[in-house]
């Protein structure tokens, strides 16, 4: 067998793609070669035909040399089929069982393998092995449960899950009702109060007050936790850590401590921090590095007092705060020791990154040198911790008060298709993830070069063999205080870009995940946290993701501006019903800079189109605002005075806005959602993909304050207009 014959199968064991259709459809033939960094990026020696020869048949027996697999995923009501490997001098060995639910209950097993079916047969290494078909309990209720099995010299233990066939739904939604609310980047949010970004008051404010006017849902950005001591680090697509939440989003006068300190308060209204607050409020852009300064230094003032005056005499919100510590266990402190390490090694060198820059002693999270640290710096660890408290109290009370204000979802969060390579979730299980490969997109016609997001994807072997624990607590930690949960790129759940770490992305493949076991996990959690799931599927689509999202209620994210089919865009009753539809979102431009091409100048600007690629561009963007315009008119939402045969009537208005958001609201989608962006007319986007330096992504504020938003009259009647749409 050649080299390269030996390398396609060792790939096909590794669930590496062969071949897959790209965006215009046509079938793509992924080179042999361009499987070997991608194998080696999972942990597989390829640097020589005995080594290869090795790798492939130690996959093979880490499949068939157990008993069982260390985890299994089934559905409720459906198959309760699992499988046994035994080598055929075990075959007709009695194996006894003990299941234990997660009730506390207990279940007694025996199983005698003679009356097993066998299901194929493999030879490895010599001997010989026959995977059985077993049947477990088909009555098993929802949950985890743990599985033992033993013979005389066979020992396994599994984690059995038990899924429910869908996710969560309200039951207004269920029964066809259609709502609508907002989706808003956090930290572009301005009030009166906030400190140079959006905070959890800001949401609570507009939950509120989106309320009033009739929606039922605000959607924000991904709110995980960044980097404390490198607030300059500020795309919430790239975090350190999914599991935690960004303490920026503290509104720091809205804490307990704070009330209670007049230290605190009389810092707060001292004339030389207001004019620093003021500045911060003001600015065009977020200040990451001023609102950091500004509101960690009130935070450590805070914790002292907390300290003082709860844990040292053992408060009621000592207790609260204990509880909440037990609760996240080893997790939180994990991330909190990090971030203690982190902001020291900052402190030493400006330019220090994550976990890869520290002495090898501090890489390993578990290391003597690491528990030293902790134990010498268990003050600052606790302060991390609290921060995480706070802000978890904070987001709870924004949720409480959405659903106080009569909505039905209230929030719903985001969660990231990734974390950054030097962050916290990847310092806490290195093993899990693949640090020589970065998440992202192959070739298509906007980029023909692919997309490399730089985000260590995890590795789906060792995933399984950690039991899904990582995806558990973060699908767990993501569904808290909300009503939904959006998931970036839902195709992760099927397959990967994997970009090999030194080549660019077109030189990556699909590595596929076991989407079965992962979506059962979702719908489990979605049930216990009575959480709604968006999927995140733009883009190529694979077919297994179109069979198998919907019938597990997992709604679609569908986006106007994309939906163009030549002379005319898709008809608002054929906008699909399971569904959060919107007209743009933080990866396109505004909707007014999408009419008037101001997105296709600002890329000429800053050298990304040159001059012939930018009026291409507008020549194709004129056809498609001729083609929205034919739509609008036959759904009834025809722009007062606009004709798309006459160019010179097709200028931006207030009314074009309001009648787009109308046709919006008239969408067959149970959800619709509006950007604030949009009610302002703002004309920059808050993010350019493929851009790093060229642009303030992730920093643009909005141009007014909610309160102007929502004392606005023509903002209110287009609210009473969308409710009533969306009613009839």
């Amino acid at each position: 067998m050649s080299d390269l014959a030996r390398i396609e199968q060792l790939a096909a064991l590794y669930g590496i793609s062969g071949e897959y259709s790209d965006w215009a459809g046509n079938l793509v033939n992924v080179p042999t070669e361009y499987k070997i960094p991608v194998l080696e990026a999972m942990g597989v020696d390829t640097s020589s035909d005995d080594t290869i020869t090795r790798s492939f048949q130690d996959k093979l027996l880490s499949e068939w040399g157990q008993l069982i697999a260390p985890v299994i995923v089934l559905t409720q009501g459906d198959s309760s089929i699992v499988t046994l490997n035994l080598t055929s001098k075990k075959l007709g060995a009695r194996l006894k069982g003990t299941l234990e639910l997660e009730s506390g209950e207990s279940l007694t097993l025996t199983i005698d393998t003679s009356k097993l079916e066998t299901e194929l047969v493999q030879t490895v290494e010599g001997v010989e092995y026959h995977r059985l078909i077993w049947h477990l309990p088909n009555d098993l209720s929802l949950g985890y449960h743990q599985l033992f099995l033993k013979e005389r010299t066979l020992r396994a233990e599994t984690l059995v899950v038990v899924a429910p066939a869908t996710c969560h739904e309200p039951k207004e939604l269920a029964q066809g009702k259609k709502i609508w609310g907002s989706s808003v980047q956090l930290y572009t949010i301005r009030t009166e109060h906030d400190w140079g970004m959006g905070d959890f008051s800001s949401l609570k404010y507009l939950a509120t007050e989106l309320a009033d006017q009739g929606a039922n849902i605000i959607g924000l950005n991904p709110i995980h936790a960044l980097y404390s001591a490198n607030p300059h680090h500020c795309s919430p697509y790239s975090p350190s850590s999914r599991n935690f939440i960004n303490p920026l989003y503290l509104d720091v006068t809205a804490t307990a401590d704070f009330q209670e300190n007049e230290i605190a308060q009389k810092k707060f209204a001292d004339k030389g921090f207001q004019e620093m607050l003021s500045q911060s409020r003001e600015a065009e852009f977020v200040d990451y590095p001023m609102v950091a300064h500004l509101k960690y230094d009130f935070l450590e003032l805070l914790f002292e007092h907390f300290t003082t005056q709860h844990l040292e005499t053992d408060s009621n919100r000592a207790s609260e705060f204990k509880k909440y510590c037990e609760s996240r266990g080893d997790s939180l402190r994990r991330y909190a020791v990090y971030e203690a390490i982190y902001a020291h090694y900052k402190a030493i060198d400006f330019n220090n990154w994550g976990w890869p820059c520290w002495e090898k002693g501090f890489q390993q999270h578990n290391s003597n040198v690491v528990s030293e640290f902790a134990s010498q710096n268990q003050h600052k660890v606790t302060y991390f911790m609290y921060l995480q408290w706070l802000a978890e109290i904070q987001l709870a009370d924004a949720q409480k008060a959405a659903l106080d204000a009569g909505m039905l979802v209230g929030i719903y969060r985001d969660l990231a298709v990734g974390v950054d390579s030097g962050g916290s979730d990847v310092w806490c299980n290195p093993d899990g993830y693949s640090l020589n490969a970065g998440a992202g997109a192959p070739p298509d016609a906007v980029a023909p070069q692919g997309q490399n997001w730089g985000l260590p994807p995890f590795n789906p072997l060792i995933l399984k063999q950690q039991k899904y624990a990582p995806f558990i607590e973060m699908v767990r930690a993501n569904m808290s205080h909300c009503g939904a949960l959006r998931i970036d790129h839902v195709m992760g759940l099927l397959r990967l870009w994997w970009c090999p770490k030194g080549k660019t992305a077109d030189y990556g493949t699909y590595v596929y995940y076991p989407l079965a076991d992962l979506l059962g996990i979702i719908k489990l959690e979605s049930i216990r946290h009575k959480c709604l799931v968006f999927g995140e599927d733009l883009g190529t689509v694979p077919p297994e993701i179109e069979k198998t999202l919907p019938p597990a209620l997992f709604y679609s994210n569908e986006v106007v501006l994309f939906e163009c089919l030549g002379d005319y865009f898709t008809l608002p009753e054929s906008f699909k019903s399971v569904a959060l539809t919107c007209v743009s979102n933080h990866d396109t431009p505004t909707f007014k800079a999408w009419w008037e091409c101001m997105d296709l100048d600002l890329r000429h600007h800053l050298g990304i189109y040159d001059k012939s690629k930018t009026e291409s561009e507008k020549v194709n963007r004129h056809n498609e605002k001729k083609a929205l315009l034919r739509t609008m008119i036959e759904s009834g939402e025809a722009p007062w005075g606009m004709n798309p045969d006459d160019m010179s009537t097709m200028t931006f208005s207030r009314d074009l806005f309001e009648k787009l958001h109308y046709f919006l609201a008239r969408t067959a989608s149970r959800i619709v959602t509006i950007q604030l962006e949009d009610i302002l007319h703002v004309e920059t986007p808050v993010n350019i993909p493929g851009t790093s330096e060229e642009y303030p992504n992730w920093r643009r504020k909005l141009t007014g304050n909610l309160e102007d938003i929502f004392s606005s009259g023509e903002n209110q009647a287009l609210f009473q207009n969308i409710s009533i749409i969306r009613t009839d």
